[in-house]
Parts: structure tokens; sequence; C-alpha cells
């Protein structure tokens, strides 16, 4: 992979902009908490289900102004709990002039796995087999109105060979996984040899007015109120660079509280094969990676005044390939377009290669009861009128369904339950609705017109699940304060749109699903913050295909797979 792409391009932007800025009134404006942070964020949110924090916060976006949330809070639990995270207590450099500088934590993402790839989120980490390691260092300044954050990565991986396919399945299996693999940039390996690169990771260059906050970021963002997965924006890819217009913190008015943000940045392709050997390459026809594309969006939460701990939201975003724009006006503003196609004109929409996505979220929190419940729905792609939105809103969709629940045990402990489900496969309406023609009726990641379908560097942006995965957990915790202990079970269905296909095209596939038991830690020790987790994957019928099934036969043995993933991810506070 390239290390010296657009992104490290903006990441030096940054750099010349911190030198070049002129000395202004110190205002002390607080690093905001990256959204992979170990512990504090599931920390925050957990402490206002259980009461101790307002619920004006909906924490439907992330990375979260932590000096505005503790400045804000009438309880001192913030400032008593967070040994190490105080802003006071981060002033490890020594003030230069008008400077105010910052040494941010010294951050160590660690991910293993002894087996074929499994987990997501932690923003540069990708699938892969060993280790890899993601180091963030890095300062934060503050001079009047101006935040500047530098927080770059460094990412190595092992990236250790692994079985990609099944080398025994015909050449109508790679036909059908076409269908889905034509229309997304998700390289199954991302190479042949170990990745050493320098992303621009957490950085920003921000002015700060009120509530809102208007500049230069690359930092990973989280939209809606997913716990394990985002439908429309999570950490499972590395931060885009964009210009962004953004709330700080809730925007009081007389109807409640609204929060939102405004983006315009640029997407790149990975330049990969789907298959590290390259192997099918004449069926799999080759993304154009010569061409960025232009990446738009909008989302606006509103928490209702008369209805406390409710909060929804709305985000639409567009992307189009930059060589499609040219000279067209509403290219760079597709946000103020029509939402079914017929208000432009199909023929608008084939010309532009363009994709849109629009997301409604929800989430409610009774801290009377310790509480949350909370939703998010999306769907890909244009409805063709109104019509057809309301009689077919499940084309192209996928949604989240969750909720947490807080129990108080003896001895000041609590029992913690959380549960959340997340369905990316396309809904059985797709053949009726296309009669089952196989190249059309994408799915909700994959697109034929944007072919790099919603990715980043080879990365979905959204959910991690793949192109079409299905996911379930369960999580059982013991609490005290920021210690926590955790068991979990997961079930992942991994590419349900290909498999539905195939099989029904009779093909000899059974369903790749995936049961993981999980065991973790969280806790504090003087300076250190940090989550260890560790996770036996028992893969079933993995890669689909095996021809030694014996009647009625689901699992084969030939085709079970174990595999463990360790997690570690640890920060010292200065």
């Amino acid at each position: 992979m390239k290390p010296f792409s657009a992104p490290f391009r903006f990441y030096r932007l940054l750099c010349l902009s911190f030198l070049a800025a002129t000395a202004l009134i110190v205002d002390g404006f607080s690093q905001q908490l990256p959204v992979s942070f170990p512990l504090l964020p599931e920390y925050l949110r957990r402490e206002q289900v259980m009461g101790n924090l307002d619920t004006e916060l909906s924490f439907m976006y992330q990375p979260l102004n932590l000096q505005k949330i503790m400045g804000e809070n009438q309880e001192p639990f913030l400032q008593d709990r967070m040994p190490g995270y105080r802003p006071d207590s981060l002033a490890f450099l020594p003030q230069v002039g008008d400077w105010d500088i910052q040494a941010l934590p010294l951050q160590w993402h660690s991910r293993i796995n002894a087996g074929h790839p499994y987990g997501w989120g932690g923003g540069g980490l990708v699938p892969a087999q060993g280790y890899q390691g993601l180091i963030h260092l890095g300062a934060h300044a503050s001079i009047g109105n101006w935040s500047i954050q530098l927080y770059p990565q460094i990412h190595y991986a092992q990236n250790l060979p692994f079985e990609e396919y099944p080398e025994a399945a015909p050449r109508p299996f790679f036909q059908r996984r076409n269908r889905g693999i034509n229309g997304i940039d998700m390289p199954t390996r991302h190479g042949e040899g170990a990745i050493f690169r320098l992303l621009p990771g957490n950085s920003h260059l921000k002015y700060h007015f009120g509530s809102f906050a208007a500049g230069l970021s690359t930092e990973n963002i989280w939209f809606g109120p997913g716990q394990f997965n985002a439908l429309l924006f999570s950490d499972n890819a590395p931060g885009f660079p964009r210009f962004t217009l953004e709330s700080s913190k809730p925007v009081k008015t007389f109807l409640g509280n609204f929060e939102g943000q405004y983006f315009v940045g640029t997407l790149s392709g990975s330049e990969l094969p789907i298959y590290s050997d390259a192997a099918y390459a004449d069926i799999f026809s080759p993304k154009d990676n010569d061409s960025w594309r232009y990446f738009t969006g909008l989302s606006l939460t509103y928490s209702p005044k008369w209805i406390s701990g409710l909060s929804v939201g709305l985000t639409r975003t567009f992307q189009v390939y930059r060589e499609d724009m040219r000279s067209n006006l509403r290219a760079y503003f597709p946000l103020f377009a029509p939402f079914p196609k017929d208000g432009e004109g199909n023929i608008e929409n084939i010309e532009l290669r363009e994709d849109q996505n629009l997301s409604g979220f929800a989430r409610w929190v009774f801290p009377e009861s310790r509480f949350e419940l909370y939703f998010e729905y999306i769907r890909n792609d244009h409805g063709f009128n109104w019509r057809d939105v309301v009689m077919n809103p499940e084309h192209s969709r996928g949604y989240t369904l969750g909720m947490s629940k807080y129990l108080p045990l003896p001895n000041t402990y609590w029992l913690g339950v959380r549960a959340e489900m997340t369905q990316t496969q396309i809904s059985i309406n797709n053949n009726v609705r296309w009669r089952g023609r196989p190249n059309f009726g994408l799915g909700l990641f994959d697109n034929n017109q944007v072919r790099h379908g919603l990715t980043h560097r080879g990365m979905v942006l959204g959910s991690g699940l793949g192109s079409s995965g299905n996911f379930a957990t369960i999580e059982l915790s013991l609490l005290k304060g920021m210690k926590k202990y955790q068991l979990s079970l997961e079930r992942l269905a991994r590419e349900q749109n290909f498999y539905q296909f195939a099989y029904y095209d009779g093909l000899a596939v059974k369903p790749w699903v995936d049961l993981a038991l999980g065991l973790a830690a969280s806790d504090t020790y003087q300076n250190l913050v940090f989550t260890l987790e560790t996770k036996l994957i028992r893969s079933m019928n993995y890669q689909f295909y095996n021809t030694e099934m014996e009647a009625g036969q689901l699992f084969p043995e030939t085709r079970k797979k174990t595999s463990l993933l360790l997690d570690f991810n640890v920060a010292y506070l200065f």
C-alpha cells in the first residue's frame, strides 16, 4: 500500500498550518477524545445511562469534545473518576508564548489473529492474519479560538497469508462472487507482504465559535447510536480528509437541543486486487484508481425539550467520481437534490456515477431505569419516486437495534447487559424488484455506478461486517467505577448477499457463520487506561464452498476452522 497518498499530503498541510499560525489570546480548547480510544468513550456513555451525566448529550457523534463535556457537567464525577485525563493534567509540554500546548496520550492498539482475520474497528487496522499494531502519538495546541491537533498513526502488520478463497471451487463460484465484489473496493487481504505505513490519524485544524467548530480534519467519526457497529460512519476505516462544520456541544434552543455535522471530503481507493495473488482477474474487473471520489454529507440530531433522554437524527451523504463532476454545480451540492430520482431525471444520476446513502436513527435513555434503547436504519440509492419510497422502504436497506441495562449488585458492583443486532443483507424484495437478474439490485455498501462502494482505502466506512454481514451479540459485564469484566457471545453470518444468490443458483455452497466467545477486561492503573479482549472463534462452512458435504449435513468437518483473536488497546496519559 502506498503510504504517501492524499491523506498523508493532507497531514503535511496540517503540519505547515501548525507552524505558520499567528499568536492570538489563549482560550485553552481541549483535544477531542478519539473514537477508538480505550475505555473512556464507553465509560462516559454508561455513566449517562446510569444517571451520572446529563442526558442533553445525544452520544450520536464522535469524537467527543471532552473539555466541553466536563466543563458543563454539573456533577464532579468526571474530574474525580478520570485520573490523568483532566485538562489541567495534560499540560506535559511547557507553555510557549501564547500557545497552550498539550501532549496527547500515547496510544498503542495491538491485534493478533491466530487464524483467518476476525474483528473490526481501530481506524488504521486492516483484516490481517498475525500481529498488527497501531501507535498514536502527537500533541494538541490551542491559541485563541484555534484548535490544532497533530495525532498521526504508525501502522505495522505482519499480514501473513491465509486461505482467501476455496481453490477447489469452479469458475461459476467466482462469477457469482463478482456480483457484489464488482461494486465495492474491499480486498480480502491487503497486499502480499508486511505493511508499514504512516497515517494522518486523528488530526485536525479547527476554529471554535460558540457551540460550533469549523476546519480541516482526518479524524475518525462515528455517526449514530450503535455501540458495536455503525452503518454509515465508524472507525472501521481510516479517517478521510475533509472540511467540516460541526457542533462541538449541544446547541440549546427553546425547542430543545440540536447537534450535527456538515462535511466535504475525498475518498481514495486501495489500488489492490480482490485476492492478493490476483486470482480470477479476468472475472473481477479492476476499479478506476486514477480518480478520487468527492464525498459530502449532512447530519442533524434533535433532542426535544419536552421528552427527556430522546434523540432522533437523519444523515444524507453523496459520493461521485471527481472526473464526472466537470463544471456541474449540482455535483458539488447534491444534498439539495430531491430525494426521489424522478425529481431531476435518471440521466443526471447516470452521467455522474453518483451514490446516495440516507440514514435515520434514534436513541432513548431512561436514567431512572438505567436503560437505553436505540436503532439505526439506512438505505442506499434513491427511490424512483415517492410511491417507491413509501411502498418499498426495504430496498437496499440495513438496520441496527440495540439496548443497554444496568442492575445494582452488592458491594457497589453493577451488572451490565448490552445487546445489539445489525443486518446488512439485502431483503428478499431484491429478487422481486429485479426479477433475479444478477447484475442488478446490489447491496448496502456496494454500487453499480460508484464501483468502489462506500469505502476508503479498501475498508467500508460504516459497519465492519463486510459487504453484507449479519451480526448479533450479547454482553454481560461486572462493573465498578471504570473497572469492567465482560463475557460476550457473537454470531456473524458473512456475505449473505453472495450466499443467497449462489445457493439459489444451484452452487454447492453453505452459509459461512462465525461463532465467537469473548472475555475482556477494562481498567485504569496510574496513568494507564487499557482494554484487553480475547475471542475464540469457530467458523462454520469457511469460505462457503465444499464438495464433500453429505446429504443434509449443514456444517462439514472439513470446512470448520478455529481461530483466536487477541486485542489490546492501551493509552498512557501524560
